[in-house]
């Protein structure tokens, strides 16, 4: 009888209506929305936390806010994140990291793709210990860009002039070390800007032009859906191209060197289950890939006439065919 009361005293106490807590996550990214492929937010990141209980329409709402290839609008983007109350923001890039901070400067920052150093940048104190709000991936796109630059030249040995496409977030420190890389190389650098899809074809008129063979595209958010569309206008023009991950060269690029992608929004997903478990950002030390992977496509090379070095092709993790 005693327990039957307990039992009854315990209903009673509940509020009616408890449920489970529902989690906030934001998604702040200066490119597009997320598609559902392999190695994407959605097709990824979302999956792991599912796999961990944390499941869209059930217990998690995904607050994607992308700037759509226009940096200038974080900023306000951010502001409706904050507005949103999420409880994490996944911030693609270090550029969308300082923008949540100034909009939410409480709320836990997961870096995903960090392409600048997020402790000289002062997102951090030490990649051991953030001590603030953000935390996450770095990894080294200037270097990143640079050992692509390298790649191009094997791939294409008697090229004397290369281009490289570069977004308008283009560093000083990335520009000088491409510079010093092609010198070293024996190359000439050519290199435009292209601030919106418009400007593709008219860039690549001008590498076509300056006798360029093949063409670096920087690494960057905002390139990375347009694999189709600007590998097709380099081929029109018999230019080679080297882009930053492995599925750009399944969408026409003929290399494609980088992280791995897959990995890295697994590690992204990683990072929101701890905070959503209770971790402090602040105690959790900002990673960097281990692993990177060069995919070959054969195909593009040989629409080109381009006979790659079989030492290359011998090092390719991925070879499309």
């Amino acid at each position: 009888m005693r327990r039957v009361l307990l039992i009854m005293l315990l209903v009673l106490a509940t509020p009616a209506g408890a449920q489970e807590k529902t989690w906030r996550l934001g998604f702040l990214t200066p490119g597009g929305a997320s598609s559902d492929a392999p190695g994407s937010i959605r097709g990824t990141t979302l999956p792991l936390l599912a796999e961990q209980g944390f499941v869209e329409g059930r217990n998690l709402v995904f607050v994607p806010a992308t700037a759509e290839g226009d940096p200038a609008r974080l900023p306000h983007l951010a502001d409706m994140l904050a507005q949103q109350q999420v409880d994490v923001i996944i911030a693609v890039g270090n550029l969308a990291a300082r923008a949540a901070l100034r909009a939410a400067p409480g709320t836990p920052i997961v870096l995903s793709f960090a392409a600048e150093d997020p402790v000289e940048g002062g997102l951090a104190r030490s990649f051991a210990r953030p001590g603030g709000t953000v935390t996450g991936i770095f990894f080294r796109a200037v270097e990143n860009d640079a050992k692509r630059l390298e790649l191009l030249a094997e791939a294409l040995p008697a090229a004397g002039v290369l281009g490289f496409l570069a977004a308008p977030s283009l560093e000083p420190a990335r520009a000088d070390l491409l510079a010093q890389t092609a010198a070293k190389l024996g190359r000439s650098l050519n290199t435009r800007i292209a601030r919106g899809l418009g400007d593709y074809a008219a860039a690549f008129e001008a590498f076509h032009a300056a006798g360029a063979a093949g063409v670096l595209v920087m690494g960057t958010t905002v390139f990375s859906r347009d694999a189709p569309l600007f590998s097709r206008y380099a081929a029109d023009r018999g230019l080679a191209t080297i882009c930053e991950w492995d599925y750009m060269a399944r969408e026409g690029c003929m290399l494609g060197f980088g992280p791995d992608v897959v990995a890295l929004r697994r590690l992204t997903g990683e990072y929101v289950v701890r905070i959503f478990k209770g971790a402090n950002p602040a105690d959790l030390p900002i990673q960097q890939p281990d692993r990177f992977t060069l995919a070959v496509n054969t195909r593009a090379a040989a629409q080109l006439n381009i006979q790659l070095p079989l030492a290359l092709l011998a090092r390719a993790d991925e070879l499309i065919e």
